[in-house]
């Protein structure tokens, strides 16, 4: 396809750039375009398709493209070789197109300070955000289905907003059935066993909302396949 493809991806914020999270011993990323490289040292040009090697993005924000806290999310932009997976893709060029502070930069006003300082400096044509909605806002995917792609849809947002909401409701349950006896002026031992049943059901819950958004996160936008790992 003519022109970029843009993907999102993390990179963990150091003093000197940003930096991949596997293979960060390769140094940060370049300011205009960085150049894939094969870990393997294989005699072809990344990305290869019988190799883990290449640059990775994911083809829509969220899951394992972007995280609230930790590393900095970013949008990237890929060029040149790109081999298309089913969550995203491993491009041959990429430059970082916007990038978000971690929530603990933020936080730390000091800190945000000069890590937009550094930023500047070293990624001047990267746009700093403060929040991953309005990277996002300004830096939507691209359609991917004009690929041939049709990418998961990502329901990590969803089973936060459900884990946040069981655990309210089951608080607020839990507090007023244990209660009820008080205000009812005693209980037999049926009310003990009917509260620990609701415990045991509401932390099932919560527990299985947990898992489900475990299996959102895969590190691999190719979807798996058991290739060599690669520079990222």
């Amino acid at each position: 396809m003519p022109g970029e493809l843009r993907g999102y991806r993390q990179f963990e914020l150091r003093a000197d750039g940003l930096y991949p999270l596997v293979y960060s011993g390769s140094g940060p990323w370049e300011s205009r375009f960085q150049q894939a490289r094969c870990a393997a040292e294989a005699d072809h040009s990344p990305p290869g398709i019988d190799c883990g090697c290449g640059l990775y993005g994911w083809y829509l924000p969220g899951g394992s493209a972007m995280v609230l806290l930790g590393p900095a999310s970013a949008v990237i932009a890929a060029r040149g070789r790109c081999v298309l997976g089913d969550r995203g893709f491993r491009a041959a060029q990429a430059r970082i197109e916007a990038v978000t502070l971690p929530a603990g930069v933020r936080w730390n006003p000091r800190a945000a300070s000069r890590a937009r300082r550094m930023l500047a400096q070293r990624y001047p044509r990267t746009r700093v955000y403060r929040s991953v909605r309005e990277m996002v806002r300004d830096h939507p995917p691209h359609e991917a289905r004009a690929l041939g792609i049709d990418p998961p849809r990502d329901r990590t947002r969803a089973y936060w907003a459900a884990a946040a909401v069981t655990y309210v409701i089951g608080m607020v349950l839990m507090l007023v059935l244990a209660a009820l006896p008080l205000v009812a002026h005693g209980s037999g031992s049926w009310w003990l066993l009917f509260l620990f049943s609701f415990v045991l059901g509401w932390q099932a819950t919560l527990v299985w909302l947990f898992a489900r958004l475990v299996t959102q996160q895969t590190p691999d936008p190719g979807g798996g396949g058991g290739h060599r790992p690669a520079p990222r």
